[in-house]
């Protein structure tokens, strides 16, 4: 059977539905996108209202910086049949690659810098630490306190779950927290601030203690992987040249437009009607209260996980009683704030982790990433750079205030950011960031409250994969033979919040879709992660072991535990 160019609805307009809509009508179907904020949804760029003058476009914003790891597959193949003037490679020719990372510490006292633009190319050990920055035989490159003993302890542990079989990462790493794969218990305070909170705090948004080893030893593979230059192109991190809309959503809406796809923004979905066990219609709030109803052959829900929640009693549960699961996953906040600079400060040609601030920031400094003269294009002719900042973590107490920031007020935040960002960049004579640098700034407004007078909120948090979240996770089909589930809460070959999720989970809709309608269009390639074939053995054998009820066979105690038993051992020796 050939495509039916039947009718389809796709609920909510970020990265998975506008994907969604791009699979779907380059198979003829008839699309329809409804979005209730903004395009792009977490992934949009906005701007700060009445900023430019003299012609200058408004400062541009995000609601966090975006970065293209080399382990994106999918992603970039979309990226590529977007097209923009010029660029024969589409959307893609807009990415530039980020060449280092900067590990900042407080004081700039053991700082790393990474080229991993280096690091992908390396043929040797040798190669590979001088692109790092790390030495062997000496631990403390990554900061005082942090033993051999430990570093190779880690070392342990990223190979154990590289070599796990699937069954046991399925089975028994998504049960157990990465706080308890790695040991933290017991060890140092360096190797808990460097190997196990800062590779969740500052990346995925997520505490050790709760996230699941599935989650954060998937991602750091696949992000390892594409640091050696084994993933979708030797590029480990890529950046756009441009605000993320500009550069990137902009273009994609006025794509789909092309095709023919109906975008709605403004609306938002309020229930959905089902009749049979399928859903017939979706009841849409719009601008100024209007309510219509939107009627197709097939559904795509691709609204964020915190949304869903609200629809499951107006018709989704009713579609497939299994979806109430979704209640079950967790969000927490990563928020964008930009700092705007008279003068260009772009610290590394690349991203910085700020590993002793305790609202766990990452940053990177734009302009010098931008196809443009910056001054000259936005603001008031004094911005010469933004610099772009996460908080990952919203709970801790700072060191200005003393207050975490959601109980900061907006002004708080921003001088508490800035005061962390100065502990990480500046040194003994050497002051990378100054208050004469400061032209203004800008916190996402999707953060509410932070004045009062109830408790901030976020309208935008972004999922956290706890222990045992992957069973609440919504496959591609329901229940309901016209209803299909896309989003970075989705199950996925990237178990992981990220738009590579987002884009993946909207290609298995789309395939679901084909498969009910039972449409012979060739599918969208979901692209699996890098797999190498060096460990195929391993993973085989750990499968057996896994069936048999064992352990894994490079899993053992740490270091410091092993230490501990000693100890107890000697006490009750003596004791007897």
């Amino acid at each position: 059977m050939v495509s039916s160019g039947g009718r389809v609805a796709v609920l909510g307009g970020g990265v998975a539905g506008l994907t969604a809509a791009t699979e779907l009508a380059e198979r003829g179907y008839r699309v329809t996108v409804l979005e209730p904020t903004g395009w792009g949804g977490k992934a949009r760029s906005s701007a700060v209202p009445g900023s430019g003058t003299g012609g200058r476009l408004d400062l541009p914003s995000e609601h966090g910086f975006r970065f293209f790891p080399g382990f994106y597959r999918s992603l970039p193949d979309t990226l590529r049949r977007i097209p923009v003037a010029g660029r024969p490679d589409g959307v893609a020719g807009n990415l530039r690659e980020a060449t280092h990372m900067l590990t900042a510490r407080s004081g700039r006292v053991g700082e790393l810098l990474t080229d991993v633009s280096l690091a992908a190319g390396a043929r040797s050990p040798l190669e590979f630490f001088r692109a790092t920055g790390l030495r062997p035989g000496n631990g403390t490159a990554l900061g005082p306190g942090l033993t051999d003993e430990e570093l190779l302890y880690y070392a342990n542990r990223l190979l154990v779950y590289m070599t796990s079989s699937d069954e046991r990462r399925l089975g028994q790493w998504e049960s157990t927290s990465w706080w308890d794969f790695t040991r933290a218990d017991g060890a140092s305070e360096e190797y808990r601030r460097t190997c196990v909170v800062g590779n969740t705090r500052t990346v995925v948004a997520a505490r050790a203690e709760v996230c699941s080893t599935h989650t954060v030893g998937g991602f750091l593979e696949a992000f390892g992987y594409g640091f050696l230059g084994l993933g979708e192109v030797q590029a480990a991190d890529r950046v756009l040249n441009a605000p993320t809309s500009t550069a990137w959503i902009d273009p994609w809406v006025a794509h789909l437009e092309a095709l023919g796809v109906r975008t709605e923004l403004g609306w938002a979905v309020d229930r959905l009607t089902v009749a049979g066990g399928a859903v017939t219609g979706a009841v849409l709030r719009g601008p100024r209260g209007r309510r219509e109803e939107l009627t197709a052959d097939h559904y795509v829900c691709a609204l964020p996980v915190d949304r869903i929640g609200a629809l499951l009693e107006r018709g989704l549960a009713a579609a497939d009683p299994e979806l109430k699961s979704v209640t079950e996953l967790r969000t927490d906040w990563m928020v964008g704030i930009q700092f705007y600079l008279t003068e260009p400060v772009p610290v590394v040609r690349g991203h910085v982790q700020y590993l002793d601030s305790p609202w766990a920031l990452t940053s990177i400094s734009q302009a010098q990433f931008w196809d443009c003269d910056f001054r000259a294009t936005y603001g008031d002719g004094t911005v010469a750079d933004c610099l772009s900042v996460d908080i990952s973590d919203w709970d801790t107490p700072g060191i200005r205030y003393g207050k975490p920031a959601r109980e900061c007020t907006r002004a708080e935040v921003a001088a508490e950011v800035w005061a962390q960002l100065c502990d990480g960049l500046n040194g003994p004579g050497r002051p990378t960031l100054h208050r004469g640098l400061l032209h203004s700034w800008h916190l996402d407004p999707a953060v509410r409250g932070l004045d009062g007078p109830g408790p901030a909120v976020n309208d935008e948090p972004l999922l956290i994969n706890t222990t045992g979240s992957w069973a609440a996770r919504p496959a591609a089909a329901t229940a309901a033979p016209n209803l299909f589930m896309a989003g970075d809460h989705a199950r996925c070959p990237v178990n992981l919040a990220t738009m590579e999720g987002a884009n993946q989970s909207a290609r298995l809709a789309v395939n679901a879709l084909l498969a009910a309608a039972g449409d012979d269009a060739a599918p969208a390639e979901v692209h699996e992660l890098h797999r190498p074939a060096e460990l195929r053995r391993l993973k085989e054998v750990d499968a057996e072991l896994y069936r048999q009820g064992r352990a894994h066979i490079l899993d053992g105690p740490a270091p410091w535990e092993e230490a501990g038993r000693a100890r107890d051992r000697v006490a009750v020796h003596e004791y007897a």
